[in-house]
């Protein structure tokens, strides 16, 4: 039995019910393309492979080749041996015609916001994305305005989706068991928000910079980005923000305001 590397962040699951529970919350249409990152040992990827048209499974563990390709003997599941974050998934999906397109990350947590950031850059060729990720990052991602965790992370992934925690998983779920619970969000992906933004990746970036200094009020950190302080309070006038508020006190549709304004 090959055992689970630190390097990786690898955490097992295989309890069937938790499997179960998971592949539930996407859309159940047969015709429907899967890209899994990180199947480990390919306790989820069995019944993902069971319930729909096809798999992509991406593996960064040369270990975990064998173990794969011996357990799931199927022609609707294809392995690619690669770091994720090398991967074009633009490129990935071009040939691939499907009705439905949703990627599935048991998530190693140290390269969470990467894989969730290159996930809201294809998130036009996706439908859904369910996330495994620590307890925290999921309340960080699913937080609103006003809540302690909310920062820019927040801020994207609602721009690109409506996000829903959809239950915590307790650690003793997982081999070898690691130091905090996990949970389960999901990214249902729509342009409600995105349609109102000029750019997209720009936006992400004006916020990311919005909420360099948390403690700042968002008049001073506008002003860092418009160098212009009676500028950025014209702004924020302008959308009706108090220029005493700091940015996450700040809901997505007025950084949205914000972000056309100052564009």
């Amino acid at each position: 039995m090959e055992f689970a590397k630190k390097k990786f962040g690898q955490n097992f699951i295989s309890d069937k019910n938790l499997i179960k529970k998971i592949i539930d919350i996407l859309d159940q249409d047969e015709d429907h393309l899967i890209i899994e990152i990180g199947p480990g040992r390919g306790a989820l990827t069995k019944e993902l492979v069971n319930r729909f048209a096809k798999v992509i499974a991406i593996e960064i563990d040369r270990d975990m080749e064998q173990i794969l390709n011996s357990e799931i003997s199927s022609n609707k599941f294809e392995l690619i041996m690669k770091d994720c974050l090398e991967v074009n998934f633009k490129e990935l999906l071009q040939n691939e015609k499907f009705k439905k397109v949703s990627l599935i990350s048991n998530t190693p947590y140290y390269i969470t916001s990467e894989i969730i950031f290159r996930t809201l850059s294809i998130s036009k060729n996706l439908n859904k994305a369910i996330f495994m990720v620590q307890k925290e990052v999921a309340q960080r991602i699913c937080a609103k305005a006003n809540e302690k965790n909310y920062n820019n992370l927040s801020v994207a992934a609602q721009l690109y989706s409506n996000v829903e925690y959809e239950f915590t998983v307790n650690k003793n779920m997982f081999k070898p068991i690691p130091k905090v619970d996990s949970a389960i969000i999901s990214l249902t992906f729509n342009e409600n928000n995105l349609s109102k933004v000029k750019d997209d990746i720009k936006f992400v970036s004006f916020v990311r910079k919005l909420f360099n200094n948390k403690r700042k009020t968002i008049l001073n950190n506008l002003t860092n980005i418009t160098n212009n302080k009676e500028k950025a309070l014209d702004i924020l006038n302008k959308i009706n923000i108090n220029e005493n508020l700091r940015p996450e006190n700040i809901n997505v549709e007025q950084f949205i305001e914000m972000y056309n304004e100052v564009n």
